[in-house]
């Protein structure tokens, strides 16, 4: 599967979640895509809703975990969020991992916290697992 093939099934409205995506707002954002080993995450200015840092399959999910929370702490103007390959991630029984790459996610913060409040107003939360809602809305 092709990170876009992933961002297009995210972005599906689903049933599952009242008719709401996984992601509402990946169709309409900006990406880029940027291979990285893991050691130089330097995110420049830029004109991308997110960036997404693709690093090798050898990183564990507590290494990748604790690569995002370093680099939340450097840059605390932007959020980072993990996706490890092999971390399998469901809102209400739906996938939200892309099971494939080792991906760091990558966006500003403001913008991001925008469109959890603008989220809020909706039933979208009330589908999410209160461990998994917490460890992300807690970036």
């Amino acid at each position: 599967m092709e990170l876009s093939d992933w961002i297009s099934r995210i972005s599906k409205h689903r049933e599952e979640l009242n008719g709401m995506p996984v992601c509402p707002f990946a169709t309409t954002s900006e990406f880029s895509i940027v291979d990285t080993d893991g050691s130089d995450i330097d995110p420049p200015p830029w004109d991308f809703d997110l960036i997404i840092f693709r690093l090798p399959e050898h990183y564990t999910i507590e290494e990748l975990e604790s690569i995002a929370k370093e680099y939340n702490l450097i840059y605390p103007e932007m959020i980072f969020l993990p996706d490890h390959k092999d971390r399998e991630t469901f809102i209400n029984g739906v996938q939200t991992n892309n099971g494939k790459y080792n991906l760091i996610l990558c966006q500003w913060r403001d913008n991001l916290e925008e469109a959890r409040r603008s989220l809020s107003k909706t039933s979208y939360y009330s589908f999410w697992d209160e461990d998994y809602l917490n460890e992300i809305l807690n970036t």
